[in-house]
């Protein structure tokens, strides 16, 4: 629970930094969803924790998914958002697209901070493959200071805590394209607020 804000809080945090000493407006994160369903949710959602105000929200964030009409994909690539919300066959498509928009709005992602792959459980096989490829080419086309992000609630859980941070870390770091260590692998654990040993009596 609540994994989605494990990596915005940091991320918001860094973007308001690095906007107080270059505010060039540029996408600096992007958050890609397997489905458009979530990416519409987790808009919503960000606009709950960051409200529209007076002189506009300190960090911007935008979808562009492919639903997204010619006027609206103008307005992002004129105005490109701090975090960018997508979809991987969207991302793949503005990394090779020739059109004009298109090109402006992943050019406006050059010195990217952060990409997150939300559901990071999806990404295997044949698909998984074809993300990994696709990181490799957003690290070398938009970054060389990219720090990677994988959410899942179901990536591993049998075995101890030790052995799921490496299996987790181990595919992280084939997808990713970089070291990832088991001590970057962050897990939850449960604990109840109540005494088990009380029971109501029905």
């Amino acid at each position: 629970s609540g994994k989605s804000l494990c990596f915005f809080i940091p991320i918001v945090s860094t973007i308001l930094a690095e906007k107080r000493v270059a505010a060039t407006p540029r996408t600096r994160a992007i958050i890609i969803y397997p489905m458009n369903a979530l990416a519409n949710s987790q808009l919503e959602e960000l606009g709950k924790f960051i409200p529209d105000r007076p002189g506009g929200r300190p960090v911007t964030f935008d979808r562009y998914t492919g639903q997204e009409d010619n006027e609206t994909r103008l307005r992002i690539a004129n105005n490109p958002p701090d975090i960018l919300l997508t979809n991987f066959m969207m991302l793949e498509l503005l990394m090779t697209r020739q059109d004009e928009i298109d090109r402006k709005v992943i050019g406006n992602c050059v010195g990217l901070r952060f990409l997150v792959l939300d559901e990071f459980h999806t990404y295997r096989g044949r698909q998984g493959a074809d993300v990994a490829l696709l990181v490799r080419r957003v690290r070398e086309r938009l970054s060389n200071d990219l720090q990677c992000v994988g959410t899942s609630a179901t990536m591993k859980s049998e075995g101890s805590i030790e052995e799921r941070g490496r299996v987790v870390a181990r595919v992280a770091s084939k997808l990713f394209a970089t070291t990832i260590t088991e001590s970057s692998v962050i897990g939850e654990t449960l604990e109840r607020v109540t005494n088990p040993a009380l029971k109501r009596e029905t």
